[in-house]
């Protein structure tokens, strides 16, 4: 939260001074220019936190390289606007190393192919939801603060203090982000900040052992009540 704090405003001062800014639309809701790679001083925080953690679970690995892989696909996006089939790609590749590190939704007992496919089909649907709900002042953050911490709350029950912190983690970075992401917001994230937290939280989500040895439907809510309105504002933009 601190990190964040800080590094918000000196990476507006930068994206200001060399023009990286949004001009008002019609379809947003700010009036005058506003800066923005707000997501590289979320990454940044977070980042360094971690430098402070000793990271020992496989998992862990594919999920980290994967969201760095995302965040630098969002900024180079955010730089000179890639074609959707390359950030569809891009996200292909980094989900490929989540699930080659062993994290797959279990939804199909016996069939593994078939939880990798789900499994790559959430970590695009999850990072695209986050991104298109990157649309009003504090909309996709705020959501991204909320479901990190409900994911703190359940790996506390699970006994997984390591992916408590990593959640917490991921709060803290976005609550410092927030503050001058509330209407009227000073700076946006873009997309290397709104793809990185939803390509994140939909890999950590997967660490999340609620609910495997029980019912179908318990199985299926740990992952998707936390992203229940990104599911649903995608599906209904996407309908629309």
């Amino acid at each position: 939260f601190g990190s964040v704090l800080v590094l918000t405003p000196l990476t507006r001062m930068v994206a200001q001074r060399v023009g990286m800014v949004a001009a008002p639309r019609a379809d947003r809701w700010h009036s005058k220019p506003t800066a923005l790679l707000g997501g590289v001083a979320v990454f940044a925080g977070f980042a360094l936190t971690l430098g402070f953690t000793a990271l020992y679970e496989k998992q862990l690995y594919g999920m980290l390289i994967g969201s760095a892989i995302i965040f630098v696909l969002g900024l180079v996006d955010d730089l000179i606007s890639l074609a959707p089939l390359t950030k569809l790609l891009g996200i292909f590749v980094a989900g490929g190393f989540v699930i080659a590190s062993g994290l797959a939704l279990p939804w199909f007992p016996g069939s593994p192919l078939l939880d990798f496919a789900v499994t790559m089909l959430w970590l695009v649907g999850i990072t695209n939801a986050m991104n298109l709900l990157d649309n009003m002042d504090g909309l996709s953050p705020g959501i991204a603060l909320i479901a990190s911490i409900f994911l703190a709350l359940a790996f506390s029950v699970d006994g997984h203090p390591l992916m408590v912190m990593l959640a917490l983690a991921l709060a803290g970075a976005v609550a410092g982000f927030l503050l001058y992401n509330f209407y009227p917001a000073s700076i946006f994230m873009g997309d290397s900040g709104s793809m990185f937290l939803g390509f994140f939280l939909a890999s950590l989500t997967l660490m999340n052992e609620y609910g495997r040895s029980r019912s179908l439907i318990s199985v299926m809510a740990g992952p998707v009540l936390p992203f229940l309105i990104p599911i649903f504002d995608t599906t209904f933009v996407t309908i629309s």
